[in-house]
């Protein structure tokens, strides 16, 4: 009964999970590190030879899945539409002041200027450091997810949910959100880079905090209700797609065998 009741409609469903979102947050996070450490520490006991192109683009077609299905959802009417107003209303109702105000620093770290300034201190650091592919890979990383989203929102042009607390402010279309995609992707090429040019000691700490980032930044967007949740979904899905075809595309120079001089 108690889980009919839930399920009974979008509305019901929202309503009860609202205020269980920072918990399931929390167990979400602690099975991924307990996952990525178990990962990691069985690469170092066996590493593992670099992976191919083709590996990483298997998981494109289902990112562009999820993405395709949210997508088709978001019209007035649908139960994602439903289920999305009734979370960030309920949300709205519960949130206190300093839970929104901690969750403003992970938004914070996907904002323009930060990311900004980490794109321009990264690419003069690769090239001092003669990485020319890895400073492309990185530049076409961000700039181009930059582009992929803002033409995305532009096409979809869906309204944010309404936002009064003043915590966080934004403007501007909802459908994906840039900061999800955009943490995604800029935090997880800097992974990347740390892997390549750093001691593996650093390796675990590196991904255990893109890792943090990545699950919190986008949740702080729907907790500050500047998204809807199927915004955020959306954005991890686009940048999913985005940083596996930059990845691949890095694996693919990299092992491509150098041309013969005539």
């Amino acid at each position: 009964m108690f889980a009919n009741s839930i399920f009974s409609s979008p509305e019901s469903f929202a309503q009860w999970l609202a205020p269980q979102l920072l918990t399931l947050w929390g167990l979400l996070l602690l099975s991924l590190t307990g996952t990525l450490c178990l990962r990691m520490y069985k690469a170092v006991e066996a590493p593992r030879p670099s992976p191919s192109p083709g590996r990483r683009l298997v998981w494109v077609l289902p990112a562009l899945l999820i993405f395709a299905t949210l997508a088709s959802q978001i019209g007035p009417g649908k139960a994602l539409h439903r289920f999305d107003s009734a979370l960030a209303q309920a949300l709205g109702q519960q949130m206190d002041r300093l839970t929104l105000q901690a969750f403003a620093l992970p938004t914070w770290l996907g904002n323009p200027a930060p990311v900004t300034v980490l794109t321009i201190g990264v690419t003069l650091f690769l090239l001092w450091r003669r990485e020319r592919l890895q400073a492309g890979i990185w530049l076409l990383g961000v700039l181009g997810n930059t582009l992929l989203n803002w033409s995305l929102k532009q096409g979809f042009a869906r309204v944010r949910p309404p936002h009064l607390h003043g915590v966080v402010v934004e403007t501007g279309y909802s459908f994906p959100s840039g900061h999800a995609s955009g943490v995604l992707v800029t935090y997880g090429l800097l992974t990347w880079l740390v892997l390549q040019h750093s001691p593996r000691r650093w390796h675990l700490p590196a991904v255990l905090a893109c890792t943090a980032l990545v699950l919190t930044a986008p949740l702080s967007r729907v907790l500050l209700q500047v998204h809807y949740a199927s915004d955020v979904l959306a954005g991890l899905a686009s940048g999913s797609v985005w940083l596996l075809l930059c990845l691949s595309l890095a694996d693919w120079l990299r092992q491509r065998p150098p041309a013969q001089g005539r």
